[in-house]
């Protein structure tokens, strides 16, 4: 077989020598390109869409995870806000409550302040948006300006919010003088808030309405 191919060859010219290479040449390539390269060429192109796809995923999951961060963060924001709001309400649920423990907080603020109130008077309470003000009226404060100033800073201290109404000073009355010229006549109002309830909300919208 080989020798007959060799005789086959040595026959042949040399343009047909050069044509038989051409061909088996081209048979080369064509079998390289039909049973290697192309094989190979179809798998990196699936690797490639593969790879792409699981990039999109990727993609996709980060900015899933991103959304979730940002979604996290604003809960806890609000969480921290509202526990902050909560924190500077009063912690009562009634206004008799609130009220009650209006005073109590605020005697408690006069005496560390070393200011002295006769009376009391509970004002009506006001529904704020969620919120209901209670209002207190102090009519009879004494004290000098250092325990008034000191008070003040009390109120500014505490955990609550407080909200001074109203603050009017006056000099006491000459024969009051006498006994100690530091004096002053003092008369406060202030408030300070709770949450307003379902049942609240409801009785003040009902109100309103048969105005």
């Amino acid at each position: 077989m080989i020798k007959q191919l060799k005789k086959y060859w040595q026959e042949r010219s040399a343009r047909e020598k050069k044509i038989i290479i051409i061909a088996v040449v081209i048979g080369l390539i064509y079998a390289g390109v039909t049973y290697g390269f192309d094989p190979m060429y179809s798998e990196y192109q699936s690797n490639k869409r593969d790879l792409k796809a699981q990039k999109e995923l990727l993609d996709r999951y980060r900015q899933l995870q991103k959304n979730a961060d940002k979604a996290r963060e604003k809960l806890l924001e609000a969480q921290a806000m509202k526990q902050g709001i909560n924190a500077i309400l009063l912690k009562s649920t009634t206004a008799d409550l609130a009220n009650a423990e209006l005073q109590g907080l605020l005697k408690d603020l006069a005496q560390k302040a070393d200011l002295s109130f006769s009376r009391i008077n509970p004002q009506k309470e006001e529904i704020k948006d969620i919120y209901v003000e209670i209002s207190i009226s102090l009519p009879s404060v004494s004290g000098t300006i250092m325990q008034l100033q000191q008070f003040l800073i009390e109120l500014e201290k505490a955990p609550q919010f407080f909200k001074i109404k109203k603050l009017e000073i006056q000099q006491q009355r000459r024969h009051r003088r006498e006994h100690n010229a530091n004096m002053l006549n003092i008369e406060m109002e202030i408030s300070a808030f709770i949450r307003a309830t379902e049942e609240m909300l409801k009785q003040n919208e009902k109100n309103n309405g048969n105005r």
